[in-house]
């Protein structure tokens, strides 16, 4: 199937429509993770965004912690062994799939250890795929985030829902049919002219959630 740029086109629009979309969030914090050095401000910036993007509902185990707890995870994504995944004016390539989850893994493993009750209670914070993707894509913009809608787009196009090896390289495979790759350019310019380079996986972020979201509106409609 080809890439409706139309879509993409769609979805910012409606952030343009307000100064103070909690879409923006994604623009602070990645822009955040380009010029700030301070660690601690960083991590304020993760905080608010995965707040702004669902991340800390009454369910979540983060909603009982400050933006602190992040500290230990912005440490990780500004390594130099995960720089070549910084996708602040460039993409990166099917040959970095493997560094990628080498770094959700790494995140996972971090998250996992904190306890968010009582010790006693022995209930510690679950690092979904959803929550570890969201973070990368707020910070390095390698990956989309596998969230539910995101992951109802996919399936629409057959591509695997999950956040793995295989399905990043369907995205690949995707990205290079026909003329998806030169569409998906085209909206990259256009969004680098509101002085925000937009990577492709933040582009494919936009376009399969939004898929997803019309699908489950359908579906409620009926």
């Amino acid at each position: 199937m080809n890439f409706n740029k139309n879509i993409v086109t769609s979805f910012y629009q409606e952030i343009e429509k307000d100064k103070y979309h909690r879409y923006k969030s994604w623009e602070h914090c990645f822009i955040a993770f380009q010029k700030e050095k301070d660690i601690d401000t960083l991590s304020l910036h993760l905080g608010f965004y995965l707040a702004s993007w669902g991340m800390y509902r009454g369910s979540s185990g983060l909603l009982q912690k400050d933006y602190k707890i992040h500290i230990p995870a912005v440490e990780i994504l500004i390594k130099p062994e995960y720089k070549k995944l910084r996708c602040y004016n460039n993409d990166i390539s099917e040959n970095d799939i493997e560094l990628v989850i080498k770094l959700k893994k790494e995140l996972y493993e971090h998250y996992n250890r904190i306890e968010f009750t009582r010790k006693e209670d022995g209930l510690r914070i679950n690092p979904t795929d959803t929550l570890l993707t969201k973070i990368i894509l707020g910070t390095l913009g390698c990956i989309p985030a596998y969230d539910r809608f995101f992951k109802l787009g996919l399936s629409e196009y057959e591509i695997c829902q999950q956040a793995n090896k295989k399905s990043m390289k369907e995205l690949f495979k995707f990205v290079k049919s026909g003329n998806n790759e030169r569409l998906i350019k085209e909206v990259q310019n256009d969004l680098v002219k509101k002085k925000v380079f937009y990577p492709t996986m933040k582009i494919l972020d936009m376009y399969f959630w939004s898929i997803g979201y019309k699908i489950d509106l359908e579906r409620h409609s009926k």
